[in-house]
Formats: C-alpha cells, sequence, structure tokens
C-alpha cells in the first residue's frame, strides 16, 4: 500500500505558469498605445439650435425686450438685420469672407445697443461650417453671447 502512495507522489509534477511572455507583450503594447493616442481638446458653444416648435415660454415673455438681431450669411457675404432694418451688407472681399470688418461692424451694435445680448446666425445651405463657427466667434468677440442658429428663409 505504501508503493502505491510513493509512486502518486512521485508521478505528480508541479505545472509553473509561464508568464514572462505575456509580461513582455504588455511592456510592449501599453507605452505603444500611449505613443498613438489622440489627446482631443474640446470646447463647448452655447447655443439655441431651432425647435420645429414656435412656442414661447415664460422666461422668454419676462425677459427685457431686446431687438431681433440677424446675421445672414449668404455666399455673397454678411448681411446684419436689426428688427426690420437693414443694417449692413459686407460683401466677400477677393471671394473670402471679411470676419475682421464683421467683428468691428458687430462691435459698433453693440456699442449702441449695450443691452443686445442675443443674436440669430442664418446660413445659406452652401455655406461651409467653418464659416459660421468663425461669424459665432466674432458675435461672441463682441459680446452677443446668446447665439441661436437658424436655417436661411430663401
Amino acid at each position: 500500500m505504501r508503493e502505491l502512495f510513493r509512486n502518486k507522489r512521485k508521478g505528480k509534477k508541479t505545472m509553473e505558469l509561464f508568464t514572462s511572455p505575456v509580461l513582455n507583450l504588455f511592456i510592449i503594447l501599453i507605452p505603444f498605445l500611449l505613443i498613438t493616442a489622440v489627446f482631443v481638446q474640446t470646447s463647448v458653444i452655447d447655443l439655441s439650435l431651432p425647435s420645429g416648435k414656435n412656442k414661447t415660454t415664460s422666461e422668454e415673455m419676462k425677459a427685457p425686450k431686446e431687438k431681433l438681431l440677424i446675421l445672414s450669411i449668404a455666399p455673397q457675404g454678411f448681411y446684419l438685420i436689426l428688427g426690420e432694418k437693414l443694417l449692413k451688407i459686407i460683401p466677400k472681399e477677393e471671394d473670402t469672407f471679411s470676419f475682421t470688418k464683421l467683428g468691428e461692424i458687430l462691435q459698433k451694435v453693440k456699442d449702441e445697443f449695450p443691452e443686445q445680448t442675443s443674436i440669430i446666425i442664418e446660413a445659406d445651405d452652401g455655406i461651409i461650417y467653418d464659416h459660421i463657427i468663425h461669424a459665432m466667434d466674432q458675435c461672441r468677440n463682441c459680446g452677443l453671447i446668446n447665439i441661436s442658429l437658424s436655417a436661411s428663409k430663401g
């Protein structure tokens, strides 16, 4: 009987887990993933998107009355409209939009109407998104922080 137990003990081998290849893989893989990772800085632009409903809320009714300021971006240039009156047309210069002129004119409007903090940006379908963002930046630089986007009516 003793022989039986001795044979079982001799025949039993302990197995070792060889983790060196896995650790080598992680040593190579982790720096590679860190190097190839893209670190993106995102920024947030506070704006109001157009909705399908034209209902006014009680907050909008209580807000002080501002004149409706519209910046229309068309393929020909910028059109700045205050209420029902066309304030300024800023045509393209050498086939590019003049954002510096837009900023100057928006600053003049802001100086003339200091209570004005909102603007609606209308853009035609063919306008590049980058141009809309540059126009929004000019509006924010002038103190027009409540920016709404709208599709062009025509």
